[in-house]
């Protein structure tokens, strides 16, 4: 059985990648998908240096709406999924978690100049992950 680690974020292009996702793997049984959620333990705003710890509690509520976003959508195709949620660096945490599965699945990163700077790891995942990288757009 094939296992396919999925780094889920709240962005349009992480979103889209469920498309294809589906696209991919409807009719096959012999494959799981693993939708992992990243927390970061410390969040930087770019635009004024400023850093925040966040609020715990509303971003596990956060975590776990965004998981069963994406779960419903796989469900209404009949593919079952497991999720996980992690606090740290998301980098670290998939690259980590990677060993462990056949395909490590990303959205591709979004457009803004801003977020292609700060927050984009894209390029991270290609070049230091132990297995393929599928990244969706």
């Amino acid at each position: 059985m094939k296992k396919i680690l999925f780094g889920v974020s709240d962005t349009k292009e992480c979103k889209k990648a469920v498309d294809c996702l589906i696209n991919l793997f409807k009719g096959i049984s012999e494959f799981e998908i693993t939708l992992l959620h990243v927390i970061s333990e410390v969040i930087v705003y770019a635009e004024s240096g400023i850093y925040d710890c966040g609020n715990k509690i509303e971003e596990d509520i956060e975590s776990d709406d965004l998981l069963k976003e994406f779960e419903n959508k796989f469900m209404q195709h009949k593919i079952n999924v497991k999720k996980v949620v992690k606090k740290g660096n998301a980098a670290d945490i998939l690259i980590n978690f990677a060993n462990d599965y056949d395909l490590l699945v990303i959205g591709e990163s979004e457009q803004s100049i801003l977020h292609r700077i700060f927050n984009s790891h894209q390029d991270l995942f290609i070049s230091a992950s132990p297995i393929p990288v599928l990244i969706a757009k």
